[in-house]
């Protein structure tokens, strides 16, 4: 009977982190999908932010001490660090909200929660592949993907900005407020394709 090989912790940990990203992706789509009404959810944005901010630090503990690693030791982290800058740019945008005392919301900021949605589906089934990125051609199909996604955000970043600053009526204030939630948003979204180019180049130096 043959013995399964077990997976290495290196890419369980990552799975775990894509398992949280994911998590707060969801929940990013209904806050801003529902707000004003789901301002209540904003403090949940922090309980995700902190899981994921646990996974790296356990990933980052490992590689002090691990003399071998699945792939390049400086890839894994920045993988680890860029999933987790995903997290944060995502509470960032909720927090955002209650600062700046929005009461309601804009059609592109759903947009870009959806795309972002999107991509770190992507980034999950990236993740669930990247064991055998050698030979499984869906690890570089998926962080071609989050790349595609991530360019449709910069479309809607765009027309965000053109509305905003077209709009009659809307105060400074109020300006300034969306344009710094967008900017954060479309970080966001860069955030998603930075942890694809890591893997895209994973695969590249072993090909």
């Amino acid at each position: 009977m043959a013995r399964i090989k077990k997976e290495d912790i290196y890419y369980t940990l990552l799975k775990q982190l894509s398992e949280v990203i994911v998590a707060a992706a969801e929940e990013y789509v209904v806050l801003m999908g529902g707000f004003p009404d789901t301002m209540a959810r904003i403090p949940r944005m922090k309980m995700f932010e902190t899981q994921a901010d646990d996974c790296v630090r356990d990933i980052m503990t490992r590689l002090y001490t691990s003399f071998i690693t699945p792939f390049d030791r400086e890839d894994i982290g920045e993988l680890a660090l860029a999933m987790d800058d995903i997290v944060d740019h995502m509470e960032a945008v909720a927090l955002r909200l209650d600062l700046f005392n929005l009461q309601d919301m804009r059609p592109e900021a759903i947009e870009l929660a959806d795309l972002t949605l999107a991509a770190v589906h992507e980034i999950r089934e990236m993740i669930n592949h990247l064991p055998n990125y050698k030979h499984d051609d869906m690890v570089m199909k998926k962080a071609i993907a989050v790349g595609h996604v991530e360019d449709g955000g910069d479309t809607v970043y765009e027309n965000a900005l053109r509305s905003l600053f077209r709009e009659q009526g809307i105060s400074g204030r109020e300006s300034l407020a969306w344009l710094r939630i967008f900017d954060r948003m479309e970080h966001c979204l860069d955030s998603c394709d930075n942890a694809a180019a890591v893997v895209r180049n994973v695969v590249l130096k072993s090909s």
